[in-house]
């Protein structure tokens, strides 16, 4: 009897062990998120000049924005794969922040959707590290939590000193909540097998901050640096910026 109890004493100690190593053995792959910043047709480069679509000439000197919540899925068996507790900032003077490497179980998916910003949880939750330190200076009080998204530069339709726009868009609750979900269909399925690695290019079109699903131009609107309907009215036109640029191998 007391051989069987200490048995069944191993067998429970190893139980978790052997199943935290299986999880650990799941087969994967990888897809790699590029994204690629532009304006319009060009591609975004640092101290060149650009037009919108209200012909105002801009030069960008800061480009930021949080990307969380990634989820793959595939619409037809509704399979989701959830990328939990992974925060990117992504900015334009990083190129690696640029670059985002998602581990997934094998199988297919055909979209990719992500929260542009930083979901309500964690803006309430104290003193983070990593993308969501506070020293990276994108973030605002306690009270009013992250920047999601930032744009900074010059333009002659700018009436601030020394021409300059400048947008710190947050927001994380209330009628004025600026966070929104990116949904991006993939072109066709993909295939997601042991070390397989499948590279997705997203572009994010800098236009649309100021012509989206509102028209904003930097002459009326210089700066937008607090929350409220403006801040809305903004996140509401760059959440259409993204598109998928092409789909490897």
């Amino acid at each position: 009897m007391r051989f069987i109890l200490h048995l069944l004493g191993a067998l429970l100690i190893l139980l978790p062990l052997t199943k935290v190593d299986l999880y650990a053995q799941q087969a994967t792959g990888s897809v790699i998120i590029q994204l690629h910043h532009r304006v319009g047709e060009r591609e975004l480069e640092p101290d060149s000049a650009y037009k919108n679509s209200f012909g105002e000439q801009l030069i960008i000197s800061r480009f930021r924005y949080y990307i969380s919540n990634i989820e793959i899925s595939d619409t037809v068996t509704r399979n989701t794969y959830r990328v939990s507790n992974q925060y990117f900032l992504v900015d334009e003077k990083d190129s690696g922040s640029k670059v985002l490497s998602l581990q997934l179980p094998a199988g297919q998916y055909n979209k990719i959707s992500f929260l542009l910003g930083v979901d309500s949880l964690k803006n309430v939750s104290g003193i983070q590290t990593g993308a969501l330190d506070p020293l990276r200076d994108m973030f605002w009080t306690w009270k009013s939590g992250y920047v999601m998204a930032k744009l900074e530069g010059r333009s002659s339709a700018s009436t601030l000193p020394h021409h300059i726009f400048e947008y710190h868009i947050g927001g994380f609750n209330g009628a004025y909540n600026v966070l929104g979900r990116v949904e991006l269909p993939l072109p066709a399925a993909i295939d997601i097998i042991p070390g397989k690695k499948v590279q997705v290019a997203v572009s994010a079109d800098i236009n649309k901050w100021f012509a989206g699903l509102h028209r904003l131009s930097i002459a009326e609107h210089p700066a937008c640096t607090v929350e409220g309907q403006l801040a809305k009215r903004f996140s509401e036109n760059y959440l259409q910026m993204f598109t998928i640029q092409s789909v490897s191998p």
